[in-house]
């Protein structure tokens, strides 16, 4: 199949699997082999390499040779992953989209029981549980809801907001339609979460699965990782969210919901990144004052009605002054383990 277009008389895939790649040389084709190890055959893998520095381009280019459901749609530059998703999912063809990441693991039947799911519920979105495997080994799961029977996208989109649906692409399934209709926040980091929300929102109907079905591969440990500033992107993500909701209903702006999903993601998200990120003292000082002001006693009390005393105690810190709330984080990294999200 050639690089950049689709053979017309191969039959249209039930799924294109979007693979974006950036550096991914050592990891690519170990998952593009897994997914062609799928239980089902009918679907396409689309595979954008974004850039990349190294030899994940003529891998990808190597791949699509050699197999005829991978092609490759190699980008000039370096775009981020947004942007990469975009290009490939205007480029797919299959009636189901599926973002993973390059360096992950699904279940060989995963893809064969995401669309039965879909089907049997006539279900524009299907989330199941996943995993998250650090680099020792250790499991940790991210469930997916258990349902009777298939929700509204407005019930999965208030899940959202109280965290019992995540943010996360990769365990999830998508009917292209809504995919055509969003559009592809360009933040460079967390940008899975404004693309999930503006799916969720715009879904009739969303079902899910139980078991774990994917495995995320975590790779270096702390959601800050040097030379990460993400400051702009979650001001993308905040205003995506803000839109998605008001276009579904602007009562739900209002919404202990959304009014705490802003203070533990965009808030405290935004203070660990100014706190910890790689930004000049005046960059930090600007970043901080201005995410105070978000930081307001009544929105303290989110968390107290939630009975989530960590983020409490973060936000506390946090509106106290900065070596306290280093201070703090740094004891809640130490009782989790290691680093946490404050997400």
């Amino acid at each position: 199949m050639s690089a950049t277009g689709a053979d017309p008389t191969v039959a249209v895939p039930v799924a294109s699997i979007i693979v974006p790649a950036y550096n991914a040389a050592t990891s690519l084709e170990a998952t593009i082999t897994a997914l062609l190890g799928q239980t089902r055959d009918d679907f396409e893998i689309v595979v954008v390499d974004d850039g990349s520095t190294d030899a994940t381009g003529t891998v990808a280019a190597r791949l699509a040779e050699q197999h005829p459901r991978v092609r490759s749609l190699p980008l000039p530059e370096n775009r981020g992953v947004a942007r990469a998703r975009e290009h490939a999912a205007r480029h797919s063809r299959g009636e189901y989209l599926w973002f993973i990441d390059a360096d992950d693991r699904p279940e060989p039947n995963a893809l064969d029981r995401l669309v039965a799911a879909a089907r049997l519920g006539d279900a524009d979105v299907v989330v199941c549980s996943a995993q998250f495997v650090d680099e020792e080994g250790k499991r940790r799961p991210i469930p997916a809801p258990e349902l009777a029977a298939p929700m509204s996208g407005r019930r999965a989109f208030r899940m959202l907001l109280e965290g019992q649906i995540t943010g996360h692409l990769w365990n999830k399934l998508f009917r292209r339609n809504l995919v055509d209709a969003i559009e592809f926040t360009p933040a460079r980091v967390h940008s899975d979460l404004a693309m999930v929300a503006q799916l969720l929102a715009a879904a009739h109907r969303v079902t899910s699965i139980p078991d774990v079905l994917y495995s995320y591969h975590l790779r270096g440990g702390s959601i800050i990782h040097s030379g990460s500033r993400r400051a702009e992107s979650l001001r993308l993500i905040d205003a995506a969210v803000h839109s998605a909701a008001g276009r579904l209903d602007p009562r739900i702006l209002r919404t202990r919901e959304y009014r705490y999903f802003r203070f533990r993601f965009i808030v405290l998200s935004g203070v660990k990144d100014a706190v910890l990120g790689p930004y000049t003292d005046a960059e930090r000082r600007n970043l901080v004052a201005e995410l105070r002001v978000l930081l307001t006693w009544r929105s303290l009390l989110l968390p107290v009605l939630a009975g989530d005393w960590r983020r409490l105690t973060l936000g506390l810190a946090a509106k106290v002054s900065r070596p306290l709330y280093r201070r703090v984080l740094g004891i809640a990294n130490s009782r989790a383990g290691g680093p946490t999200q404050v997400t």
